[in-house]
């Protein structure tokens, strides 16, 4: 009975898009609101509308609706519209995704109202895909299920796909400041495009399980002498893991909380990608680690938080994973995404106890002041400060950095697909296990 559910839902569903009519994603009527997954967002139902509140002026809230597996394949469709309403006395500044997981970024809006509706920081261009609600304002917006990243590899023909349309699996509302939206509808409509973008062989990143880790399996994972915090990282066994074998290592560190139409980041150690893009899940470990906030107690979504901390996790991290899962740690490399990679030089090579555990560096030439633009500054969090110094604690160690025009975007997913740079990224980690540690 389930199955047949499932199969005349999607047949409805196909047969809606391909007539080019709208239809409602989610009930907002029938939405048990106490049942949504929420961070810093209160959220209750009017009836016919959801209310969304957030109070708290440091952290945005977040909304999630997760979409029913018999609504998830979109790839029919060409758009999701939102109709939303601020309903405080003071511009709103919100973002809305639909996100599809395993590694895929998602897809923000874009208004549908002119420029001139849109109201940016003083002296700063707006951001695209962050939209703003007047006060008292009530408009619809909408997001391309098909959307590309705006730049295609050098051949010209291949695009990187933000979301995969055939799995929507949550839409997201992220408030950026204290305020309070009523949403009023969230529907799908018009057609997908006859002739979609060509696009790279991808990767999919496997969902992150709580359990023991196992050969090809990405899990949740405490430290011993962590366990009264709520800091854990993620631990990704290669496919063909087996106990007694030595196997290279890759750390991964995440950009902050950072939120326009190109790049979902919630700051989370769980949403790194690169290192099994590096990796396709074979050859190396992976490790997954969190900045560490001041009070030692959480992960740290936004700046260094103690970097003393982190510091004292990551070589904590590395000897457990030495004892018990046979990591090699004379082939540990780092791969990080923006603040992941600025931390290349502040963390990786911050003092001779963590400096020399690198066998390379991808993504970046941790010696390399990418903190030029900063010159004459301290740079973001005080990067800028000591870089020099740090950076010659790199003693020649190799790193493989791309090109500087390559990457149109700024977001995570770029080693998820077969585009050259990441052939080569990969050939280079390739060559490095195989020749010996200088």
């Amino acid at each position: 009975m389930q199955r047949l559910f499932v199969l005349i839902a999607l047949i409805n569903l196909s047969a809606l898009a391909l007539a080019g009519d709208t239809t409602s994603l989610v009930d907002l009527s029938k939405l048990d609101a106490s049942k949504l997954t929420t961070s810093h967002a209160a959220v209750t139902s009017t009836g016919e509308a959801l209310s969304v509140r957030s109070e708290d002026a440091r952290e945005q809230g977040t909304v999630q609706f997760d979409v029913p597996e018999a609504m998830r394949d979109l790839s029919t469709w060409g758009l999701v519209k939102v109709d939303l309403e601020n309903v405080g006395d003071k511009p709103l500044r919100f973002t809305f995704w639909a996100l599809s997981g395993n590694g895929w970024g998602g897809a923000g809006t874009w208004s549908t109202q002119p420029e001139r509706f849109q109201l940016p920081t003083p002296g700063q261009p707006k951001s695209a895909g962050v939209e703003v609600l007047a006060a008292k304002e009530r408009r619809s917006f909408q997001m391309d299920l098909h959307a590309c990243y705006p730049k295609p590899d050098a051949s010209g023909r291949f695009y990187t796909r933000a979301m995969e349309p055939a799995s929507v699996r949550w839409l997201k509302l992220v408030l950026g400041e204290r305020g309070q939206v009523l949403v009023h509808g969230i529907h799908i409509s018009g057609k997908a495009p006859a002739k979609p973008h060509e696009h790279f062989n991808r990767v999919l990143v496997p969902d992150i399980e709580r359990g023991e880790p196992m050969a090809g399996k990405r899990v949740y994972q405490k430290l011993p002498g962590w366990e009264n915090t709520r800091i854990e990282h993620v631990l990704t066994l290669p496919k063909e893991w087996n106990q007694g074998t030595k196997f290279p290592v890759i750390v991964e560190y995440t950009g902050n909380v950072f939120y326009h139409k190109w790049c979902h980041s919630t700051g989370l150690t769980d949403q790194g990608n690169m290192a099994y893009g590096l990796s396709r899940g074979e050859t190396f470990i992976l490790l997954n680690l969190p900045f560490i906030a001041t009070d030692g107690q959480r992960e740290e979504p936004n700046g260094w938080g103690s970097i003393e901390k982190t510091e004292d996790y990551c070589m904590e991290a590395l000897q457990f994973v030495s004892a018990h899962y046979g990591a090699d740690l004379n082939q540990v490399f780092y791969t990080g995404f923006s603040r992941g990679e600025l931390a290349m030089n502040y963390l990786a090579l911050r003092d001779d106890r963590i400096a020399p555990i690198w066998r390379g560096f991808i993504g970046a030439d941790p010696a390399m002041a990418s903190a030029k633009k900063w010159q004459g500054t301290a740079g973001w969090n005080h990067c800028a400060e000591g870089w020099d110094e740090r950076g010659a604690r790199l003693h020649g160690r190799p790193f493989f950095s791309q090109h500087p025009s390559y990457g149109p975007v700024h977001v995570d997913v770029e080693y998820l697909e077969d585009s050259p740079s990441t052939l080569a990224a990969r050939a280079w980690l390739q060559g490095m296990i195989q020749q010996p540690k200088p």
